[in-house]
């Protein structure tokens, strides 16, 4: 498929535009559509086209990127895509539960959508640098077909195997990265109220055994209390919920993503739906606070 093809991106937040950035970086036209109209701003002059209707862009382009929120808002957008003249290759990036994602793999079949899933391990500021990781997951021929197209959003990844792999893959991916993260906030929390400078504490857990790369994403955003979205927490917790229903589909208690879980929503309380993930550690700041107050 020649570059100069333009590709669709439908899902123009924090990942949406940080793959149409990436694609258009390449030489790659971008046809971008998001229901929320204000979104198309940050694209606009890096000479993005935008269209009307996500059925304007399956009009108009032989590869689609779905980069949305969740399962429900995939569903809606598959009849306007299946309905081109040309039905598109579609890949889609969006976290689902595994069974949601099977049950829209089988509707694109029926439709005669080319459908593979590509969730992304990875920030949206990792995906700009290229080095994020996507788990691929689909038939293999259309994998290859859509190769040049992944090579450019994600130089990095990793094929998982048949269909609903790459969620399954991805949620338990996240279970490790969210406690992770939990635990790098409680961390810094603790070296805080011991009376440890931060940076100075940061800057030797990243020399210890302790070591992980959510130190070098979130560490600092962390100290510096910069809640700019790199990812937005709201999303953080709707993946916490995914994790938590499925391992209760299959029987499977998971007490520290069930405590993470609930730090999420304390600190969507204190900071907002859109603040970043590494706002967790404000959840537990606030609970020292909450202790000093009543002493």
């Amino acid at each position: 498929m020649a570059r100069e093809t333009p590709v669709g991106m439908i899902g123009l937040g924090l990942m949406g535009s940080a793959l149409s950035a990436r694609l258009i970086d390449a030489g790659v036209g971008v046809i971008g559509f998001d229901v929320d109209a204000a979104k198309t701003d940050g694209l606009r002059a890096s000479g993005a086209e935008f269209a009307a209707f996500a059925a304007d862009v399956a009009a108009r382009c032989r590869v689609i990127v779905i980069a949305v929120y969740d399962a429900a808002e995939v569903k809606g957008l598959l009849p306007d895509l299946a309905n081109a003249t040309l039905p598109p290759l579609v890949i889609c990036t969006t976290t689902c539960a595994p069974g949601e994602i099977t049950a829209i793999a089988e509707f694109a079949a029926r439709s005669r959508l080319a459908f593979i899933e590509a969730p992304i391990s990875g920030t949206s500021a990792e995906v700009r640098a290229g080095t994020a990781t996507a788990l691929v997951a689909g038939d293999p021929d259309i994998i290859a077909a859509a190769a040049a197209t992944l090579d450019i959003l994600c130089p990095q990844r990793i094929n998982v195997g048949a269909i609903g792999n790459a969620s399954r893959t991805k949620l338990a991916i996240n279970l490790i990265l969210q406690n992770n993260r939990a635990a790098l906030a409680e961390g810094i929390a603790f070296a805080e109220a011991l009376g440890l400078d931060g940076g100075a504490f940061l800057a030797t857990a990243r020399q210890s055994a302790a070591y992980s790369a959510v130190m070098d994403s979130k560490g600092p955003k962390m100290l510096a209390r910069d809640f700019s979205p790199q990812s937005h927490i709201a999303q953080t917790l709707k993946d916490a919920e995914l994790i938590l229903q499925e391992a209760g589909r299959h029987g499977l208690p998971l007490p520290l993503t069930s405590v993470q879980t609930e730090l999420l929503r304390r600190a969507i309380a204190l900071e907002g739906p859109d603040s970043d993930s590494a706002a967790i550690i404000e959840a537990i700041r606030a609970g020292r606070r909450r202790d000093e107050d009543h002493s």
